[in-house]
């Protein structure tokens, strides 16, 4: 049947089905840890913008109440925008910002938000 020197190796038979079931396993992990990280990557990169936008919509609307309390622009009132789905509030812990007098010391703190619960606040503190 089988010549002596083969003999060990008469016995491998399936030994083709199990290194193909093993390839396909580390294929497939391999496979998922390239998506967990596509996915983990794309949702970080979704907060960083979405983080960078209520950073700015937070720093224009201080800039546009700071500009309205020193006077320019007609503001007479504090200003609170929303742009893009972004919400920007003075906070209630935060100092109460109310337009002031010249030659006062002002603090004023505003947070921009979006609806997904990611938020900065920015403060300033300044002189008229």
């Amino acid at each position: 049947m089988c010549p002596e020197y083969l003999a060990p190796l008469a016995n491998r038979r399936g030994i083709a089905l199990v290194t193909a079931i093993f390839a396909i396993v580390i294929l497939a992990l391999f496979g998922l840890l390239i998506t967990r990280y596509t996915i983990t990557t794309q949702t970080s990169s979704a907060e960083d913008y979405l983080w960078g936008q209520a950073l700015y919509s937070a720093e224009s609307t201080l800039r546009l109440n700071i500009l309205g309390d020193d006077g320019g622009g007609g503001i007479a009132a504090p200003v609170i925008p929303t742009v893009g789905g972004l919400t920007t509030e003075f906070p209630p812990d935060g100092p109460a910002f109310a337009f002031s007098a010249p030659g006062t010391n002002v603090t004023i703190r505003v947070r921009g938000f979006h609806g997904t619960g990611i938020s900065r606040t920015v403060e300033a503190n300044y002189k008229l």
